[in-house]
């Protein structure tokens, strides 16, 4: 009985903490596979260090964010607080390109930060995929 009382309470703290951790309401963006490779002057536009540009692909989007001239990341559009109401965040112009705004919960994603929430309720940044530049062609894949 002793033995079963001390697991008891060595679990039950383990259990309530798990249980606190943030999330976006347990949910995940939905995967789709994306196995993309982008022209950097034609379909990049040739975008240059700080410049974003969005593209299809992913699950309502992507964002390409143009780092410096070989470095690139790559985030899906999908706001992460609620990947379920299925909104594209959107260009916040008042910031040069680098922060995207969702139009239904209002959070922003800093570019500059990994695409990291900087104000609203989302507590997750916006998915990241892989990316390699080979040449003028960015692949992008998951």
């Amino acid at each position: 009985m002793k033995k079963w009382l001390k697991i008891w309470f060595v679990l039950l703290p383990v259990l309530f903490l798990s249980s606190m951790c943030e999330t976006n309401n347990g949910l995940e963006i939905p995967y789709v596979r994306v196995d993309e490779n982008l022209l950097l002057y034609a379909d990049l536009k040739g975008i240059g260090p700080g410049q974003t540009i969005t593209v299809d692909g992913g699950v309502n989007g992507l964002i390409v964010y143009c780092e410096d001239f070989n470095t690139y990341h790559v985030y899906d559009r999908t706001c992460t607080l609620w990947p379920d109401h299925n909104e594209a965040v959107l260009m916040d112009t008042t910031w040069r390109e680098i922060v995207y705004t969702c139009p239904e919960c209002e959070s922003q994603y800093l570019m500059l930060s990994n695409a990291d929430p900087i104000s609203g309720p989302a507590v997750f940044g916006l998915k990241k995929y892989h990316s390699v530049l080979d040449g003028d062609i960015l692949h992008v894949y998951n």
